[in-house]
């Protein structure tokens, strides 16, 4: 491998934050670090502004893909040069990097996947100190069981040769959870994974993104990923109670993302709709009321004893919080 580390950044209409972006994966500052921008289909000056950072560094390389993230992430496996990849998102950036010793920690690790902990706004997620398991297998239900805290693709770091020795790609038919599906097969892949105390990634909230505004097909395109997801896990009967679990995950970022954001009267009726589908059905079958002490299962363990105007509360609650906290993490 030429380089340390290859960083990948997916690029669409994003002029405002890929120069700090680029800036923040410490590539000005080591020749071990090569940045990968793909730009799949921006409209704005994006192209200009990361052509003009690549003639100013050979380490951060400019390429093309068909439009979709999933195109661009696997433009850029194939671009890559290092001996390790990462994920970063355009209006994203890496935090304290220099300071974290990142390098060092690739340069010694035998890991096959390096976990951190990582903000969102201004909230931490402390990834390090909710995994307290060393075997492997409950790693990864743990994970299956929390996806919106670990099944995020940015915050780690990706063995390359692991990527294509066994052929993993972004599976471009998917245009949600396709990061949790890649980071499954991934983990279903791998060895050892070690979990980082440092902060090195910092997710920006947005109300304009794209799960966080009323979207007709995302139902569908949702429903999509999880059957995928389902087949990618059913030769591992272990993890059918963490598959029920993520499951039913997906249905909440559904009813908070968009039948409860949505301007319809019937948002009860889709709720009792999606709850009676095979997939959510056997899922639901999964939990009981042992499961009450986690809150987020409650919303779905309501659904499950046909409570659903309870359920609507839950989601409607959660929704005014998520928009609270994206108007207070402007406001800082």
């Amino acid at each position: 491998m030429d380089k340390l580390l290859s960083v990948i950044i997916p690029a669409y209409n994003c002029e405002s934050t890929i120069k700090q972006a680029i800036m923040s994966t410490g590539v000005y500052q080591s020749n071990n670090v090569e940045v990968i921008v793909v730009n799949n289909g921006s409209t704005d000056n994006t192209k200009l502004i990361v052509k003009e950072e690549a003639l100013n560094n050979k380490n951060i390389i400019y390429r093309e893909s068909k439009k979709g993230v999933s195109n661009a992430r696997n433009k850029g496996i194939e671009t890559a040069k290092g001996e390790w990849i990462s994920f970063l998102d355009a209006d994203d950036c890496f935090i304290n990097y220099k300071d974290n010793k990142i390098h060092e920690t690739l340069l010694k690790s035998k890991y096959d996947l390096l976990i951190y902990n990582y903000l969102v706004g201004q909230s931490k997620i402390d990834l390090y100190s909710m995994i307290k398991e060393v075997e492997h297998s409950k790693i990864i239900m743990k994970m299956l069981e929390n996806p919106t805290k670990f099944l995020t693709v940015w915050g780690k770091f990706y063995r390359t040769s692991m990527i294509k020795e066994n052929n993993i790609r972004f599976n471009k038919l998917l245009r949600y959870s396709e990061d949790s599906e890649f980071l499954i097969r991934y983990l279903l892949a791998s060895g050892q994974i070690e979990f980082n105390e440092s902060y090195i990634y910092k997710y920006n909230l947005s109300e304009n993104s794209t799960v966080r505004s009323y979207n007709p097909q995302l139902v569908p395109e949702y429903e999509k990923a999880i059957k995928q997801i389902k087949i990618d896990l059913e030769n591992y009967p272990t993890y059918k109670y963490s598959l029920s679990v993520f499951i039913l995950m997906q249905i909440n970022l559904i009813m908070v993302h968009n039948i409860f954001i949505s301007n319809g009267t019937n948002k009860i009726d889709k709720l009792k709709s999606i709850c009676k589908k095979n997939y959510v059905r056997d899922a639901l079958n999964s939990i009981g009321l042992r499961d009450a002490k986690n809150i987020r299962l409650l919303p779905l363990l309501l659904c499950k004893y046909h409570m659903y105007i309870f359920a609507s509360l839950i989601y409607k609650i959660r929704i005014f919080y998520n928009e609270k906290s994206i108007k207070n993490d402007k406001n800082k």
